[in-house]
């Protein structure tokens, strides 16, 4: 049974795009550089990107057992699978840990700020981390931090695009498909 955990659940305004919030969360290229972690927890070059009917799935193991949906699920699978994130087109993330669930909700304020309702749902009897390297909040953080910068970059006049990386950006090349065929 889930239920809302108000304590941990949290609203953030976060100065940039909305776009670039959603972005940020389909590239995980940047994990190993931003999340360190996060990054101890996960073995990244498991982590593996699918792209579904206007959803993306992106997966990861681990090596620690006690952290694996395996572990709670108490199945015998080869895989230790740290997490699944869903990203549901164009504004919700619903990421499935060993603890439960947290949901976040990506709402355009302006062009330049942005509010994410961040929503947990721990499995009755489980709690989720608050306050470590690797816990959902302090990657929410630098999360933040990377994507505020990305704004002030983006705004820049030297700032010009660059290509998709087929191997890292598989979901943020699919979102702006999405965009592009809802924008037109």
């Amino acid at each position: 049974m889930l239920v809302l955990d108000e304590k941990n659940s949290q609203e953030y305004l976060i100065n940039a795009n909305w776009a670039l919030y959603c972005e940020n969360y389909l590239e995980g290229l940047h994990v190993p550089f931003v999340h360190s972690g996060l990054s101890k927890d996960m073995i990244s070059k498991t982590y593996k990107t699918e792209i579904l009917n206007y959803c993306i799935l992106q997966t990861a193991e681990t090596k620690d057992t006690s952290l694996s949906l395996n572990h709670i699920a108490g199945e015998d699978v080869s895989s230790n699978i740290y997490a699944y994130y869903f990203f549901i087109f164009p504004n919700m993330m619903i990421n499935v840990y060993n603890w439960g669930i947290s949901i976040n909700i990506v709402e355009p304020i302006s062009i330049d700020k942005t509010r994410v309702r961040f929503l947990s749902f721990p499995i009755k009897g489980e709690s989720q981390d608050v306050g470590n390297d690797s816990s959902i909040d302090t990657v929410e953080l630098e999360d933040q931090k990377v994507v505020e910068s990305v704004q002030k970059g983006i705004e820049s006049e030297i700032y010009h695009r660059g290509r998709y990386s087929a191997k890292h950006e598989k979901g943020v090349h699919y979102f702006h498909q999405l965009l592009a065929k809802y924008i037109s």
